[in-house]
């Protein structure tokens, strides 16, 4: 028996040993917990870093109802979290430089390839932050949640549109009015009639219940939409090399391999959505053309208004590999 007892003693200090070495990354991310987003793209990010590092790196998810999305880069920034699943929207009070990756079109190698990848990381770095991944929400951006369908143009003129601050061209530009809001916020105001309707991504309407308070999805979609991996950067230099490398290469790898995931279920969620009564309503002819030109032109000017050297230099880079629309 003894022999027995003195392996099961010696198993048991390997695996605590083991547990103890492993790091913990407390993470937040801007999206509900049933949130398509958390779940297709946060979440995958972290069942491909747990796997990747043999279990060495795990992560300890937070979501909006811990800290509001708004305000969150500023504890990653300040390491109170480790990891920040967001969109550069939610912090455009501190840089734009994440928000105007909205104006170019989908193409992850490209991004890497023409240098713009390591521009915006260099950016975030100034305020303490390490870029692991920009990631795509599929080969096409938005579109609008509406209470009511549209009957003219211009398409949006006087409604209320929940968004931030990446919609509200198009929102302005097509006669609504923006309200910023956060996603949790948006069922209770449609149902108590506060706002009229709510710019989105193509996924998670049905995930937020949107179609319990609002009867209309937008076509055509337009744009393309980016959200950002990113990490105290001491956070991240204090890493083994080995578990750096294990971020970043599963950060590039889903960049690639989300856009089908999404667009895939983007279109399956449409066809669910109308099985629970919603309906396809579209934007007038003459409003339909200007939908990527608006939000486009909108994303460059919003992202110079807030930080424009960085920006101007962002556009330059876009337009100099060919990456404009």
């Amino acid at each position: 028996m003894k022999p027995v007892l003195k392996t099961l003693s010696l198993a048991a200090l390997v695996l605590a040993c083991s547990q103890a070495s492993a790091t913990d990354l407390r993470m937040l991310t801007s999206y509900t917990a049933t949130s398509a987003y958390t779940r297709e793209v946060a979440e995958r990010y972290i069942d491909m870093v747990e796997s990747a590092s043999q279990g060495e790196l795990s992560f300890n998810l937070s979501g909006p109802d811990v800290v509001p999305p708004f305000e969150q880069l500023e504890p990653v920034s300040a390491g109170v979290f480790d990891v920040l699943y967001t969109h550069g929207a939610y912090h455009t009070n501190t840089t734009g430089v994440g928000a105007a990756m909205d104006s170019v079109p989908v193409d992850p190698a490209r991004t890497r390839e023409s240098g713009l990848w390591d521009f915006i990381d260099g950016q975030y770095n100034e305020l303490g932050i390490k870029l692991l991944a920009i990631v795509p929400l599929g080969s096409s951006g938005f579109q609008y949640v509406l209470k009511e369908p549209i009957d003219g143009a211009p398409s949006l003129e006087g409604r209320r549109l929940r968004g931030s601050p990446s919609y509200s061209s198009v929102t302005q530009g097509l006669g609504g009015t923006p309200v910023l809001m956060a996603s949790g916020d948006v069922y209770s105001a449609l149902d108590r009639n506060v706002i009229d309707g709510a710019a989105w991504g193509l996924n998670g309407v049905k995930d937020l219940g949107w179609d319990e308070v609002a009867g209309y999805f937008t076509k055509p979609t337009f744009g393309q939409t980016y959200t950002y991996l990113l990490m105290n950067l001491n956070r991240f230099q204090q890493l083994p090399e080995a578990e750096q490398t294990a971020l970043l290469e599963q950060g590039k790898a889903l960049e690639t391999e989300i856009v089908p995931v999404l667009d895939q279920l983007a279109s399956e969620e449409w066809a669910a959505l109308e099985e629970l009564g919603m309906q396809e309503t579209h934007f007038a002819a003459e409003d339909a053309e200007r939908l990527d030109e608006l939000m486009t032109e909108g994303i460059w000017q919003l992202g110079m208004e807030k930080s424009p050297e960085a920006v101007t230099r962002m556009r330059e880079i876009a337009e100099q590999n060919g990456m404009t629309p």
